[in-house]
Order: C-alpha cells, then sequence, then structure tokens
C-alpha cells in the first residue's frame, strides 16, 4: 500500500537521483569516469555515507526506545535512498569495475539492494493475502482445532462396519494431501462407493462425520496457505541479511585494498 511517507521518500529519491545523473554526464564527458578520480571519489564517499546512514535501519527495527523518527519513516528511507546508494556507487566506479574487491562489493550492494526492493514488495502484497484467508485463530490454535477434529472424526469410527472406517480414512487422507489432484473423479467415486455400502443404521453418523471432515479440509486449507504465506515472509530475512553482512564485509575489503596498494 503506498502511503504519503512513501511517495515523500521516492520523490526525494528522484530530486537527488536527478541532479547526480547530470553532474555524472558532465563529468564523462570532460575525463574517463573511475573511481581514482576527485569526482570519482566524490561519489564513493557519498555513497559510502549513505550506505553507513542507511545500515541503522537494522538497529532501528529493534531499538523500540529511539525517538529518531518512525519505523515507517526508516523503511522508507532505506528502500529509495537504498537505489541512490547503489547508483552512488556504480558512478563512482564510472560503471566499470576493474579489481575483484570492488566487483565483489558491488555485486553483493546490487544483491542486497534488489533483495530489499523485492522484500518490500513482499510484506506490502502478501500481508493483504494473509488478511483474505478466513479465520483469526492464531498458528499453534488452528493447529489444535485440527486435531480436536481429527479427534472426533476418529472417535466417531468407534464400534463402525470396516467401510465406515475406509469412508473416514479417505476423507483424512485427501483432507491432508499437500497437492491438489489432477484428476478428482476417482476420489468423489471412491467415497461415493465407500459411502454407498455403509449400513443404514450407520448413515447418520456418516452425515456427522461429512460435516467435520468439511470443517477439518477448510482449516486444513487455512493453516496451510498462512504457513506458505509466512514462511516466503521468514524466507526474505535468509536472503537479506546474510548479504548485507557480507556486503559490509565486502566494502570493508574493497576499502582496505585502496588504502593498501
Amino acid at each position: 500500500m503506498t502511503t504519503q511517507n512513501s511517495r515523500f521518500w521516492r520523490r526525494l529519491g528522484i530530486i537527488l537521483a536527478v541532479p547526480l545523473v547530470l553532474s555524472y554526464y558532465w563529468y564523462s564527458q570532460r575525463m574517463v569516469p573511475r573511481g581514482g578520480t576527485t569526482v570519482g571519489l566524490a561519489y564513493g564517499v557519498l555513497g559510502l555515507l549513505l550506505i553507513s546512514f542507511l545500515l541503522f535501519h537494522s538497529v532501528r527495527k529493534r531499538w523500540h526506545r529511539c525517538v529518531y523518527g518512525k519505523t515507517e519513516i526508516w523503511l522508507n528511507a532505506h528502500i529509495y535512498l537504498g537505489l541512490l546508494a547503489m547508483l552512488l556507487i556504480y558512478m563512482h566506479a564510472g560503471f566499470r569495475f576493474q579489481d575483484l574487491s570492488a566487483t565483489v562489493a558491488a555485486g553483493l550492494l546490487s544483491v542486497v539492494v534488489v533483495s530489499g526492493v523485492v522484500g518490500t514488495i513482499l510484506y506490502t502484497v502478501l500481508p493483504q493475502h494473509l488478511r483474505q484467508v478466513k479465520g483469526n485463530l492464531m498458528p499453534q490454535e488452528v493447529s489444535d482445532k485440527m486435531n480436536e477434529l481429527a479427534e472426533l472424526i476418529q472417535k466417531a469410527t468407534q464400534r463402525k462396519s470396516p467401510s465406515f472406517h475406509s469412508a473416514c480414512q479417505l476423507f483424512l487422507e485427501e483432507a491432508t494431501r499437500r497437492r491438489v489432484r489432477k484428476e478428482k473423479v476417482p476420489v468423489l467415486r471412491r467415497l461415493i462407493e465407500q459411502i454407498r455400502v455403509i449400513p443404514a443404521e450407520e448413515q447418520e453418523a456418516m452425515k456427522q462425520v461429512v460435516l467435520l471432515a468439511k470443517q477439518f479440509t477448510e482449516m486444513h486449507a487455512q493453516f496451510r496457505t498462512r504457513m506458505r504465506l509466512k514462511n516466503l515472509l521468514e524466507s526474505w530475512l535468509y536472503l537479506h541479511v546474510p548479504f548485507s553482512v557480507a556486503m559490509v564485509l565486502a566494502i570493508i575489503l574493497h576499502l582496505f585494498a585502496v588504502a593498501y596498494y
């Protein structure tokens, strides 16, 4: 969802990027752009300062008593200024990376920035899908409710015929199947055949089992959708955070290599 705060930082990023691009055009017309020139070093220093500023976002997320801006402000600044930092680093190198340390640092920076944009999209879109999933129960509560329904179905099979047991087992197997069958007709036929051979005195009990199985199936589908979306959000961190750490180490290595050689 686009907010007034995100629009502000997007516009600010564009306003800052335009003069930078124009300055780079002026610079490239007068000399070969590279990191060792005065202008190239200026781009590099600005990019490094911006990256250092953006790294504070990880501290701000865990510093609940921080009075320096709301978390939403830091997040939007992190996104759009991160894109600006990547532009500055590429301009610093003249869009040519001739040594290994610079190439690795720039590559990791690109991965971090792109993954940050992807993460922003995920954290914007997926929560909306989560809200669309029916039910307000927490995952553990849903799991407990599913176990309760399964126990009720199992109790309903006590002292029943083998065909009754087979029908109940088939209901549970289909409800908990991870992948939807491409052909549901054979499954429906098996269920119909199992229900038809159930004795007349057990038909009423089977109706109750059908209702329980329907609830179980719906709840299992909701639970599976919620966990899939939740795991997708969490898995993004396993990409963004390690690459961010690797980027910082690569930048330090590059600075050391430049100062040493």
